[in-house]
């Protein structure tokens, strides 16, 4: 997948800088800010998720169920992209697993900054509005396919 034009990757970097920082917390991952060092995305930013102690007996499972969707999305928003105006295409981001100094793995990906999350997993979308907008096409066009 990470030759799609609809896929975001690490590209040829593959070191990154972790920090302390975190930019996000749930019940099972904790998402860290990274930097990257070297490669095409030299100095840009990252999100590196990992697994809470608890729950990394788990990691490997989870991440490989993280590609699989990933992958799955970035095939739909090939499809999209074909027939889509160029300001309405859509990209996935589609990360690769690193290792800390200290053992722990992260799913690292490029970082997007004020993301917003176009449905929640039920499909829904704002009645506030009377149009939908790229991402809300987007989304209803994989769940109509899938």
């Amino acid at each position: 997948m990470s030759n799609s034009s609809a896929a975001r990757t690490n590209l040829s970097s593959n070191s990154i800088r972790i920090s302390n920082r975190k930019i996000g917390e749930g019940t099972f991952r904790i998402t860290h800010e990274g930097t990257y060092i070297g490669g095409n995305r030299n100095q840009q930013e990252a999100a590196c998720k990992r697994f809470n102690p608890q729950w990394r007996h788990m990691e490997q499972e989870y991440f490989q169920n993280d590609f699989d969707v990933a992958d799955i999305a970035i095939q739909l928003a090939e499809q999209w992209n074909e027939f889509a105006d160029p300001h309405e295409k859509i990209l996935v981001s589609r990360g690769h697993i690193i290792t800390s100094n200290s053992g722990i793995q992260y799913l690292a990906e490029p970082l997007i900054r004020n993301f917003r999350k176009f449905t929640s997993n039920s499909g829904w979308i704002s009645s506030d509005v009377w149009f939908m907008d790229d991402g809300d096409y987007g989304s209803f066009y994989s769940f109509y396919l899938s």
